[in-house]
């Protein structure tokens, strides 16, 4: 006779039981999972050599433009150079004439006068411009005012004499012109004054 308790025990254990399948596959599966560890140094390794290969490249590309800026460098230098060339040979007749004791001679005066033509040219084909200053209004972005006078002919604030010549490299002012700035007439001035004194009365007043 089979006993009932039996049965249902053998039942139970066969319910609790685990397919041994089923082990095998979570075992399988934790073998094949990746180590975080092992996975972060692969990635910095990776990071490394992109960063170490970057570096190259940038420091190539520096060299390069080094290397094509020294080249503009020299090119403009040539290229000047070889545009003062007449200038200088102008120069030197102009001191064989001075050392021959001819600084009156047509051939002195010829050679200052090619220098004083070409030289200015040379500069103008490199983008030198002469500011313009003489009978212009002053401003003091493009003018240096030295003294200020009265003038019979000259308005007030109006530039009446360049004491020394300034200049614009396109659009850039290297020098500004150095000049007289016209304070008006002599009348004009005494006319202020007395304006001003009445101004001044009148406040104390």
């Amino acid at each position: 006779m089979v006993n009932s308790d039996e049965v249902n025990g053998e039942e139970k254990q066969e319910e609790t039981a685990e397919p041994e399948g089923s082990r095998e596959a979570e075992a399988s599966g934790e073998e094949d999972a990746p180590d975080p560890l092992e996975e972060a140094i692969r990635e910095s390794e990776e990071y490394k050599d992109r960063w170490i290969r970057l570096a190259a490249e940038f420091d190539n590309y520096k060299k390069r433009r080094t290397r094509e800026f020294d080249a503009l460098i020299q090119s403009a230098s040539e290229n000047l150079i070889r545009d003062l060339l007449p200038v200088l040979d102008s120069v030197a007749r102009a001191l064989e004439h001075r050392a021959e004791g001819e600084e009156d001679s047509d051939g002195f005066k010829q050679g200052v006068t090619m220098i004083m033509e070409a030289f200015p040219k040379v500069l103008e084909r490199r983008g030198l411009s002469e500011i313009e200053a003489a009978g212009k209004p002053f401003d003091p972005n493009y003018h240096e005012a030295l003294m200020q006078m009265a003038s019979e002919d000259h308005a007030e604030g109006v530039v009446m004499g360049v004491v020394e010549r300034g200049y614009l490299l396109g659009d850039k002012v290297i020098r500004p012109a150095k000049v007289v700035v016209s304070g008006g007439s002599p009348g004009e001035e005494s006319e202020n004054e007395a304006e001003g004194e009445k101004e001044s009365e009148a406040r104390q007043a």
